[in-house]
């Protein structure tokens, strides 16, 4: 399958925008997948534990592999030992310490909840192709996704650079966005476990009538604003909090409890399944999905029409709004 070409492939500087994939599945390790990242790109391996890895000057960037989990990544399993002055690296149990011998049960214990990921590095859209390696490699040494187990709520997250950040253009990606939510869970058939699972929950009605709604045309705090008060968390399938954090820093450090930010002018689109399993799943099907969100946002007057028409038709529907905007929607995208 192709990677389709977005409808502005230029940011505002003039350079071709970036994408970067964050790729989430299980039954492989990171020893094996670090060896797969240099096998196809090359670059040096930097160890920060055995949990977290990265492998620099490959042929696209910086590739980071880790263990999806602060407990282990960060070791945050030993803090109330270290108050008992109970260091687990002293204690030898043959070749091996007893800090290991926990890590590693650890990681037996949880490996089905949570995954082992590999953040790409932001490569130009116009050669996504070159990830497809990766995403076939993990393929063919028998990585899991999403589909392999009930709780596997694992993730493709796609971090897609701005083309411009100002606030009307922020603001035109979130409505189309919302506008093709019902039509993006349909179209990437999202799987149960991540439906129901609080990393990807929805906007509030509330707050789409807000953005929806043709007079909403906020400056940049009130937008930032606005969105943490109706979002206050990164649970969100298109976190704007990357952006914000970029063009306004000293607002977001008012806000509590979002955790580490890294700010980049990237929208964070969290949606999609990893299919990681699926043999004829790639990664150019989800970004070419996302793609529809690129167009609907250049295309200002559709979107404002479907936008009132949206509006409408949610004040008139009690049960099953989403299926008839799906309908509605769907003669737009095609």
């Amino acid at each position: 399958m192709v990677f389709k070409q977005p409808p502005q492939i230029y940011n505002a500087q003039g350079q071709v925008r970036t994408v970067g994939f964050e790729l989430e599945y299980a039954n492989l390790g990171i020893e094996e997948s670090v060896r797969l990242v240099q096998q196809l790109y090359g670059g040096k391996v930097e160890k920060e534990n055995r949990f977290k890895q990265k492998i620099t000057g490959t042929a696209l960037g910086d590739f980071t592999v880790e263990f999806d989990l602060t407990l282990l990544t960060e070791k945050r399993y030993k803090k109330p030992l270290d108050t008992l002055t109970i260091h687990l690296e002293d204690y030898k149990i043959g070749e091996s310490s007893l800090e290991e011998e926990v890590e590693t049960a650890l990681e037996n214990l949880i490996g089905k909840v949570f995954p082992y990921e590999i953040a790409c590095p932001p490569v130009p859209c116009t050669q996504l192709n070159e990830l497809e390696k990766l995403r076939e490699a993990l393929y063919l040494n028998h990585a899991e996704g999403t589909e392999e187990f009930l709780t596997n709520a694992f993730g493709t997250h796609i971090n897609v650079e701005a083309p411009s950040t100002d606030t009307e253009t922020l603001l035109a990606y979130l409505r189309a966005f919302l506008l093709l939510y019902p039509w993006l869970l349909q179209v990437g058939n999202t799987d149960f476990a991540r439906k129901v699972s609080p990393f990807i929950n929805p906007y509030p009605d509330a707050y789409t009538a807000l953005v929806l709604n043709p007079s909403y045309q906020p400056a940049l705090p009130d937008f930032i604003l606005d969105y943490h008060t109706f979002n206050p968390d990164r649970n969100r399938p298109l976190d704007m909090y990357p952006l914000f954090a970029a063009l306004h820093a000293a607002q977001l450090e008012q806000f509590k409890g979002l955790g580490k930010v890294k700010a980049r002018t990237t929208f964070h689109y969290r949606l999609p399944n990893s299919s990681i399993a699926q043999p004829t799943w790639t990664l150019a099907q989800e970004w070419n999905n996302w793609v529809a969100v690129e167009e609907l946002a250049a295309d200002r007057t559709n979107m404002k029409q479907l936008s009132l028409e949206y509006l409408s038709l949610k004040e008139k529907t009690i049960i099953g709004f989403d299926a008839k905007w799906r309908k509605q929607i769907a003669q737009w995208v095609t």
